[in-house]
């Protein structure tokens, strides 16, 4: 298996799979990889929904969740969250 970094899922597209209270979600979205941010290096994945866009944001030296290929979910990548990668400002 191939170790993928949050750069390389820049301008591409991402499945985001969530697993929070023993419910899964897929959303799906664009990646913004910047890495001179004010938050330090953090990829932005744009997410376009019916019920309102949004953005989740996974910063590189906070992150160690899976990336994989996104071929099952027809995108690049997947990239999996669990609740440990869920924070609030």
């Amino acid at each position: 298996m191939q170790d993928y970094k949050l750069r390389q899922l820049h301008q591409r597209t991402i499945a985001l799979e969530m697993s929070i209270a023993n419910r899964k979600c897929v959303v799906k979205g664009i990646g913004q990889f910047d890495a001179q941010g004010e938050l330090g290096p953090a990829l932005r994945v744009g997410i376009s929904d019916p019920s309102g866009n949004f953005e989740i944001l996974l910063k590189e030296s906070q992150w160690n969740g899976r990336i994989q290929t996104g071929e099952h979910f027809s995108c690049d990548f997947a990239v999996q969250l669990d609740a440990t990668c869920v924070c609030s400002p």
